[in-house]
């Protein structure tokens, strides 16, 4: 399964949500799509569901172009932060419409999920607190079996041990039956471990893709004393760089060769980066620079 987006913009009046985006998402992959608020995040999620279309440029599924294509959008399940379903239904019969439209939709593993988040069928959807509606969301993106699933901030209401079994669930479910999934999420740090790779966007423009495996071996935050961080940054791609008094930290882009000598530096004091810190400088960076 492939996504692939061409020269993508979105303006509403004289605002530009997203601005000329080319890139390409290929599955099964687990991906997380970040940034800050504003980024463009759902804007361009609510995009490849064909929910709403591109300003200009155009978002191919499998070759297709998806909006307004009944073809291509049966291909995805897009689960919102809200208003996912039509209140006046019981949870049974919003399954039973799920059954019609997704034709690969698993009514057992729907039941076992029921029961795994403590909820009935025959409770009505606007009954359900924000905790119940997120984790009848989460199910119904697990259970649709649609060769692309996005989840955009799919967790509110949830607690922690809640939230914790949604990450297992997704994860034996990638597992089980390798498709695409795409998570917009703030609790990066908490998720991180699960994506295949990373899509980071500020006001409307990528800052980064890349594989979390690449993000975890090459990028690592370098602390020491000004003239021996200087001298082992110069020459190397630097992402960000600060000081304070006499120490300074830097961010910093390794190929493999200077990543495996890290050991040898007893004077300077090394570490991967998080992702929420790497989003942040990254970020940072993006503003400074214009």
């Amino acid at each position: 399964m492939k996504i692939v987006v061409e020269q993508v913009s979105k303006k509403y009046k004289d605002k530009v949500a997203i601005d000329n985006l080319s890139f390409e998402i290929e599955g099964p992959a687990i991906v997380g799509f970040l940034g800050h608020n504003g980024a463009g995040k759902t804007t361009l999620l609510n995009i490849f569901a064909s929910l709403i279309s591109a300003t200009s440029g155009k978002v191919l599924i499998n070759g297709e172009e998806v909006f307004d294509n009944t073809n291509a959008m049966k291909q995805i399940c897009f689960i919102a932060e809200t208003d996912n379903f039509f209140n006046q239904l019981t949870i049974s019969q919003l399954f039973k419409s799920n059954q019609l439209f997704y034709e690969n939709w698993d009514q057992e593993y729907a039941s076992q999920l029921l029961n795994r988040f403590k909820l009935n069928e025959k409770l009505k959807i606007k009954n359900l607190s924000k905790g119940m509606t997120s984790a009848l969301g989460i199910i119904m993106g697990l259970a649709c079996r649609t060769p692309i699933v996005i989840f955009d901030e799919p967790y509110i209401g949830l607690d922690a041990a809640s939230r914790s079994l949604f990450y297992d669930l997704l994860l034996e479910e990638y597992t089980e039956n390798p498709r695409l999934f795409i998570m917009s999420t703030h609790l990066i740090d908490e998720v991180a471990d699960l994506f295949n790779e990373v899509i980071i966007l500020q006001e409307g423009k990528l800052l980064l893709k890349d594989s979390y495996m690449n993000i975890q071996q090459k990028l690592f935050k370098v602390k020491g004393k000004k003239q021996d961080v200087e001298s082992f940054i110069n020459g190397k791609k630097v992402i960000h760089h600060s000081s304070f008094l006499n120490e300074v930290h830097a961010l910093v882009k390794l190929n493999n060769q200077e990543a495996a000598q890290l050991k040898t530096h007893s004077v300077l004091s090394f570490e991967p980066i998080k992702l929420q810190e790497l989003m942040i400088l990254l970020s940072k960076q993006y503003r400074e620079e214009i």
